[in-house]
């Protein structure tokens, strides 16, 4: 019974801290580009059909394991899937996860779709991290790591934000 009580505790934290990205979007959509209606973002959890439209998108020389994800999260009840769609187009996929630590979520996969055409190119990390910041406070964590950054993504998170400690981990703490 508590097992099945903390997957569903997690379930709620997991879709207030969607609720609570959109609702920032439409409360201040100056954070998006001027041209983006934020009521046309959608922040989901990741589904079959999330899958199958990255599946879609333009190649790229990799796609992460996104068709992986729903059996991840099965066996990771704390795990944190995002869908990030602009109307009905899939713009972006973040999974993160504090798996067994209680102060650190990590970023696991995040991913924008590669079109150079889509609504919300170069709003996706940001997005994404907005949301995985809202959980992990949920959660109690004190900080968001990116665990194995690419390369050529490493600007965007420290744009953001993040900055590397002494161990070689790319880090951002949450603010009380």
């Amino acid at each position: 019974m508590r097992r099945r009580f903390s997957k569903l505790r997690y379930q709620v934290f997991r879709s207030q801290a969607r609720a609570l990205t959109h609702e920032l979007l439409c409360r201040q959509p100056d954070l998006l580009s001027a041209d983006v209606e934020a009521s046309q973002v959608r922040i989901e959890p990741i589904t079959r059909e999330a899958v199958a439209a990255c599946l879609e998108w333009p190649d790229i020389g990799y796609l992460f394991p996104w068709e992986e994800i729903v059996d991840w999260k099965d066996s990771d009840p704390k795990g944190f899937d995002l869908a990030i769609w602009f109307a009905n187009d899939l713009c972006g996929l973040c999974y993160a996860s504090p798996r067994k630590s209680s102060l650190c979520i990590k970023v696991i996969l995040l991913q924008g779709n590669p079109s150079r055409t889509h609504p919300l190119r170069g709003e996706i990390a940001g997005l994404a991290l907005t949301s995985i910041d809202f959980y992990a406070r949920m959660l109690g964590c004190q900080e968001i790591e990116v665990q194995d950054p690419l390369e050529g993504a490493r600007s965007v998170y420290e744009a953001l934000g993040f900055t590397w400690t002494a161990e070689g981990r790319l880090v951002i703490q949450i603010d009380s």
